[in-house]
This record gives C-alpha cells, structure tokens and sequence, in this order.
C-alpha cells in the first residue's frame, strides 16, 4: 500500500498540475455554497438538498458527515453511510470546538484523494499495463478528468468519483495479475465486491467480472464461486435488506399512512363543504354528487402530479414494483446515445447547463453549437478505432465489459437513462484506455499526429466544460 500511495519521481509533474487544478475546482465549489453550508442547523437535509445545485448530483455525503443517517439508497448503496461515519465523527467533533460546520472540507479532501489517485492509477494503466510512453498516459489521464461528467463528479458530493477511484484499482490490479500470469485470489475478489459493492451495487458485478478474466476458467471451480461469488454477494444482499428493514421501512410506512390520512382529512374537509353549500337534499343523492366531485378531483391532482420533472421525465418502467420501477422502456435510445451518453458526458450543452433532469432540465437538450457534434463524432470514432486497435488484449476487454455492462443497465433496461450522464465515472475510462491501444498501433508520424489531435481535444474539453462550470456556478 506504501508503494501504491508513493507517487513516483516521473509522475510528479503531471500530478502536481492535475492537484492544483482540482484544489482550484473544490475551492470554487466550496466557495460558492459556504455561506450557507458551513451554519449548524437542526434540518441538515433541507438545507444540503435545497440549496446544492450541479446538475443531477446529490448532496447526500454532505448530510451523512453533518448528521449520520443511511441517507442514501441503502439498496443501491449498502455500506456507503457506514464507510463515512467515522468522518461524521471528525465532523462532529470539530462542530464542537468551533461552532462551523466542516463538512464541505472533510468532503473535499475525500473527493481530491479519489480523483488524485484515479488520475494517478490512468497513467499506470497507460504506461504499465497498455505500454505507451509516460507523456501519452499523462495526456490520456488529463483527458478523462476533462470529460464533463468526471469533472463535475470530482467536485460534487456524491459517490461518483469514489466509484471511478475503486474501478480503475480493480482495473489495475487485475491488469498487472493478467500480465504477470497470476490469479486473483478469493480474498481480493471478496473485498473487491465489497468496496465496490458496498459504494454502488451495480459496480459489485464488475469485481467478479475481473475475477473472471483473471481466473479464467477456474473462476467457475465450486469453491471459488461459493466463497468468492455466491455467499459476499448474499451478504451483500441479505446486509442491505436489514438495512432497509431497520433504517428505511419504518419511514416508508410513516410516509404512506401521513399521504393517506392527508388524503382522507382533504376528502372530509370538500365533503363538509359540499354539504354545507349543496341544494340536494337526500343523502344518497348527495353520496352520488360528491363522488363524481371527489372522483375529478383525485384525477386533477393526479394529472397535476404527472407533469412534476421527477414523473414527467422519468419513463415508463417495466413495472411499478420495487426495484423494476427504476427501469425505463420509453425513453429514446438513439437520441439518448447522441444527446446524453456520448454528449452531456462529455461536453456540457451551453442550454441548461448544470441544471437537474428532477427539477429544471429537459431529458433532452440539444447543443447550440454544430461543433460540438464534430467533437462527439470524433471522440467515438477514436473510440471504436481504439477498440479495434486493441482487440487482442484481455486488458482492453476486461475494460469494455466494464462498459458493456454499463450500457447493458441503462440503455437495455433503461436504469437511470433520463439522466445517463450522471453515471459517467462509471464507465468514461473505456475511452482514454482504448486510445491507448490505438496510440500503441500507430507508429512515426501518424502517432505524433494521433497526440497532438487528442492534446487539442483533452485542451478544448478542459476549458470548454470549465467554463461553463464556473459561469454557470456564479451567475
């Protein structure tokens, strides 16, 4: 562990400029919302929720270290509240001493660790384990953090840029194993699973995928899947619905009995002023009006509902149960493809730029400029060429089934497609590690061409997506 934080002699350079630049970023940020943020409140929720706004990020890490609770989807996030309460703890202690609330720094410092050493691990990926020069994997590092949504993740309270750090680890170390012939033991998948897992319960599936590219065909032998697969992913499970059960239900049911004593006291209340003001006389005549009434109604309320962003941009899920209700089968592929995985990811729309798919931006936006569709052609196309450059190493395929399986939940079941580009952290390490491969193909002039073009496209994603950032944060 002492060798993997050291940060090597040749490495310096780059990641002192990439630090400076995300101190930069994080104290923009913090700037921004410290008057507000930095107050000792009794409703921290409110106040994080109400106040934070960049994009569809949630400011959930901030209300856990101010006031621990399992704010977080405990299905979708398992251990992530536990994982940050010894920083509530810090946190709390120094509310103490001072009267300020230090969550934004505490949160900061977390943030500038994973986005340091995810930098870090990309240009280990690069020079180690695809085998370009230190200067290419510099450039390809710097690139990755200038896609949109990997620089708003860096900077934003939520998990992302944790997520990004723990993959591209998984990525590393399951390449140098590849490369040097080694296995990955049962322990590491296990804790692989569990920090991954436990962070984003999707991202748990790509520790066994990396598992199994370095097992090969032993991953499948009884006692591996048994110990290594079958039983962490049942604890994981089994962990998250005692959660649910002992953190979550109780509020669920709390909330469904105040909506249905709400609803029962506003029909009692319209049915004593029917009565009070109505000309029929019999009961079941006035039964009979006010139903209708009543009925029209609950239907205007429900059409009123309807149109609020959260439902009216949501799609319609496969079903309304839980977990299927996170789906989405009416939501375009195509136009999400153009406008939002390979376009909002990475280059900011100048419309609506920073604003919530749940609050204030349409699913999709389109961008003012034709430039900024050449720039996402070009991406993709240096992507698929990079894909095909690479086509004969387990490396690169570990990496794009990563992607794959991305693409798999949000574009196949539609998980999250309204708002894709959030995920971003997830899945944007495919592109920078294919034009790896496609560096490492090319050769004499035509390598020196490839460099300079995706300098000049790392340069224009920086600044473009920077700017905006910061003019839209204080204007």
């Amino acid at each position: 562990m002492r060798g993997f934080l050291s940060i090597r002699r040749e490495e310096r350079w780059a990641a002192g400029l990439f630090l400076l630049w995300q101190v930069v970023l994080q104290a923009l940020v913090i700037g921004k919302y410290y008057p507000a943020f930095s107050k000792v409140v009794t409703d921290y929720r409110k106040t994080f929720i109400d106040g934070f706004h960049i994009s569809g990020f949630d400011p959930l890490t901030y209300c856990v270290v101010s006031d621990w609770s399992t704010a977080f989807d405990v299905n979708r996030h398992p251990l992530l509240a536990f994982l940050y309460y010894p920083f509530y703890l810090l946190n709390r202690g120094l509310i103490y001493a001072t009267g300020v609330n230090f969550a934004q720094f505490i949160v900061a410092a977390i943030l500038l660790f994973c986005s340091f050493y995810a930098f870090v691990l990309m240009i280990r990926i690069g020079r180690e384990l695809v085998g370009i020069a230190l200067g290419e994997a510099v450039i390809l590092a710097f690139l990755l953090f200038s896609f949109a949504y990997i620089m708003l993740a860096a900077v934003s309270p939520d998990h992302f840029v944790v997520s990004l750090f723990l993959l591209l680890l998984v990525i590393y170390i399951t390449g140098k194993q590849m490369k040097e012939g080694r296995r990955m033991t049962k322990w590491q998948t296990v804790l692989f699973f569990l920090l991954t897992a436990g962070v984003s319960l999707n991202n748990g599936m790509k520790a066994f995928l990396a598992s199994l590219f370095s097992n090969g065909k032993h991953f499948f032998r009884p006692g591996h899947l048994l110990l290594a697969v079958l039983l962490p992913a049942a604890a994981i499970w089994g962990f998250g619905e005692w959660e649910y059960n002992t953190f979550v239900a109780d509020g669920v049911r709390a909330q469904k009995v105040a909506r249905s004593k709400a609803v029962r006291a506003e029909k009692a209340l319209m049915l004593s002023r029917f009565r009070d003001t109505t000309t029929v006389s019999d009961n079941a005549g006035q039964a009979r009006a006010f139903n209708q009434i009543w009925r029209n109604h609950r239907k205007k309320v429900l059409r009123e509902k309807a149109k609020e962003p959260q439902h009216a941009h949501a799609g319609e899920p496969i079903s309304r149960k839980r977990f299927l209700n996170w789906t989405d089968m009416s939501t375009s592929r195509l136009t999400t493809v153009v406008e939002n995985l390979f376009g909002e990811s990475l280059q900011l729309h100048q419309q609506h730029a920073l604003d919530d798919v749940m609050r204030d931006r349409p699913v999709v936006v389109r961008y003012n400029w034709i430039f900024n569709y050449v720039v996402e052609a070009l991406l993709f196309l240096l992507f698929a060429a990079g894909v095909w450059a690479g086509r004969k190493s387990r490396l690169l395929w570990l990496t794009f089934s990563f992607f794959a399986l991305d693409m798999v939940l949000h574009l196949g079941l539609g998980f999250g497609i309204n708002e894709i580009y959030i995920m971003t952290a997830h899945w944007a390490y495919v592109i920078p590690v294919s034009l790896g491969f496609l560096l490492r193909a090319a050769t004499g002039r035509k390598r020196l061409v490839l460099d300079g073009f995706i300098v000049l496209i790392a340069l224009y994603l920086a600044i473009y997506n920077t700017s905006l950032l910061v003019n839209t944060l204080y204007t």
